[in-house]
């Protein structure tokens, strides 16, 4: 988050310097001018990022279904990551994450059986 923050004064010094040749819209990464950038680009500069450092390239959506994943992993609530993903109704999230969340689901069961297990109990408390 500290990366993005420094990023968008970056941008906003940019556009101040710019005065009116920037062109405002509600992206954070755009052109040197403000306009939309390419939806090609990133997945461009990915790509050549991943050959030239010698990684795989799996695509920039497989970056975007791993934050979804480990977001849902760590607990965050459907409606939360639907928004951060930037989707406009959370059925679209349940939608594509729903495999997901019933793996998360059985984890859940599995600590709370494990919280209530009443045998481990009394073998802690005959010690």
């Amino acid at each position: 988050m500290d990366l993005l923050k420094t990023y968008k004064d970056e941008q906003d010094k940019e556009r101040e310097r710019l005065g009116d040749k920037w062109e405002d819209n509600d992206r954070l990464f755009v052109q040197w001018n403000g306009s939309p950038m390419c939806p090609h680009t990133p997945y461009n500069w990915l790509r050549k990022f991943c050959k030239k450092s010698g990684l795989p390239f799996y695509g920039v959506h497989h970056y975007r279904h791993l934050f979804a994943s480990l977001a849902i992993g760590e607990g965050v609530d459907i409606v939360t990551l639907s928004g951060a993903l930037g989707h406009t109704n959370p059925n679209v999230t349940l939608g594509t994450y729903s495999h997901l969340l019933q793996n998360a689901q059985e984890k859940i069961s599995s600590a709370v059986e494990n919280a209530l297990d009443f045998s481990k109990m009394q073998k802690s408390q005959a010690v």
